[in-house]
């Protein structure tokens, strides 16, 4: 993402600034909604797949998760959710201590 245009980031960083959400319209105050994609947006599971992008590919350079003959399948990912598979506890942990930017 970082070699996008600026205008497609302002149009994208317009329609997650100010943000506001409630809990179905009637049990909470609207609140702000400081992070993570609109639930039920058109464009959330297209950031949700570029976000996890470079993670993915950082996880599976790491050669620490589950591999079935040559195809890591050490994160898999569905909607907005993400499982870890690994060989051992170690290597879960060194999964879980990558960090990527």
């Amino acid at each position: 993402m970082r070699n996008l245009p600026f205008s497609l980031v302002r149009i994208m960083l317009n329609s997650y600034i100010s943000n506001f959400a409630s809990w179905c319209g009637y049990f909470t105050e609207y609140f702000l909604a400081t992070n993570g994609v609109k639930q039920g947006g058109v464009l959330s599971p297209v950031l949700f797949c570029v976000y996890l992008d470079e993670l993915v590919h950082t996880l599976s350079e790491a050669k620490a998760g589950c591999y079935i003959g040559d195809i890591f399948v050490g994160a898999l990912a569905y909607a907005d959710d993400l499982v870890l598979t690994a060989p051992s506890a170690n290597a879960l942990r060194k999964m879980l201590a990558i960090r990527y930017a």
